[in-house]
């Protein structure tokens, strides 16, 4: 019965993650008709300014033909007839190309009120995709812990238990990447491509305005890149495979000292060394997410993190100088609050400890030890 319950919960949620590619294609290509829309209403605006100017001048010239066919009308006998025949014609003319005009600027003003419609509408849709694929992902998350359970009480062991938690934590760190590219990177990219095609007709239309515009975007290029370098720092740092934690921890308290304006230290004790790759990793990941939680929720000024290399042991601690919160609660499994929990696990996978002090208005503490093992073919 278990493994026909597991059987069927696999199923649902293949079709559920299924859905959600759906869910994001369709979200993506609505991104992609906002993004030509927009780039038609901007230019539909400029023609819009450009045909009421047209019908401006020719409302004018065509009062003045008007008024000049009364004059000739009231004072035929002044005029030959091939001039009133003149006049008469230049009139007309001057009438219809204004009713050509007028009907130009409001069949423009329609397509502008539709586009904007439109726009509102998509931005709509693309609200409600993305708190339908946040759903989604909680369904997801229900489900994945269904099949947990259900694989607990057929009693397995320790190590299945942990490879569980190490999915949830791929889902989750994944969705963590997947809002950082569509909030930065895809955003800028998604401009920049406007930008080039609005300097593609700047070729055409004013060549001299082309410098500015490359100018601004080779900027913006420059800045989308520091923002992908950046990611790619928090997915895995170069310094951490090829120089060590300690090298890894100081480059990213260089750049979450810039980025969030909260003043770093980081103290080392005993003789730093190297450890095997994946415990490098889970040391940085930890004060990564003590690090994010002080950015989040401290309301600290500044943090001190420290990291000890003992001959058995590795400890490490974020201690800051905020607001504080109530412990118990933070560390209530039901909750997650904060990522502790999070962390608490990662730790507990090593067979290592983990413990929190805090209090209101006096700070935060997180601490954790884990067992000490050296890189493979180091001198120990």
């Amino acid at each position: 019965m278990a493994d026909r319950l597991g059987e069927i919960l696999k199923n649902t949620l293949s079709s559920i993650e299924s859905g959600k590619e759906e869910i994001f294609f369709i979200a993506e290509s609505t991104r992609s008709e906002i993004q030509r829309l927009s780039q038609e209403l901007s230019q539909l605006r400029t023609e819009i300014v450009d045909t009421i100017k047209d019908v401006d001048q020719q409302q004018k010239l065509e009062r003045r033909l008007r008024q000049r066919l009364m004059e000739v009308s009231r004072d035929y006998k002044k005029y030959s007839e091939q001039e009133m025949m003149e006049t008469y014609s230049q009139a007309t003319e001057a009438q219809m190309k204004l009713q050509l005009l007028q009907a130009k600027e409001v069949q423009q003003r329609t397509r502008r009120d539709e586009i904007e419609r439109s726009l509102r509408q998509m931005q709509a849709t693309i609200a409600r995709a993305e708190n339908l694929m946040s759903k989604v992902s909680v369904a997801i998350n229900l489900l994945q812990g269904g099949i947990a359970d259900i694989y607990q009480a057929r009693g397995i062991d320790q190590r299945q238990e942990t490879a569980l938690r190490v999915i949830k934590a791929q889902e989750e760190e994944r969705r963590r990447v997947a809002r950082e590219m569509h909030d930065g990177p895809a955003q800028t990219l998604a401009n920049i491509v406007l930008r080039l095609e609005i300097a593609e007709k700047l070729l055409e239309l004013d060549p001299s305005r082309v410098k500015s515009e490359l100018k601004d975007l080779k900027n913006l290029v420059r800045s989308n890149l520091q923002d992908i370098r950046r990611i790619i720092f928090d997915l895995r740092p170069m310094a951490l495979d090829d120089l060590g934690v300690i090298p890894a921890l100081r480059k990213y308290l260089d750049n979450f000292q810039e980025t969030y304006s909260i003043k770093c230290e980081l103290r080392v004790e005993g003789r730093e060394k190297r450890l095997l790759p994946i415990m490098e990793v889970a040391l940085f990941r930890l004060i990564q997410e003590g690090m994010t939680n002080v950015a989040k929720h401290s309301s600290s000024d500044r943090v001190m993190v420290s990291v000890e290399f003992q001959d058995e042991w590795t400890n490490a601690s974020v201690k800051d100088f905020g607001q504080g919160f109530d412990v118990e609660h933070a560390l209530d499994s039901s909750t997650e609050h904060f990522g502790l929990v999070g962390m608490r696990e990662r730790v507990e996978m090593f067979n290592g400890h983990f413990s929190v002090q805090s209090s209101l208005g006096k700070g935060t503490t997180v601490e954790f030890s884990i067992p000490f093992k050296q890189e493979e073919g180091a001198a120990g």
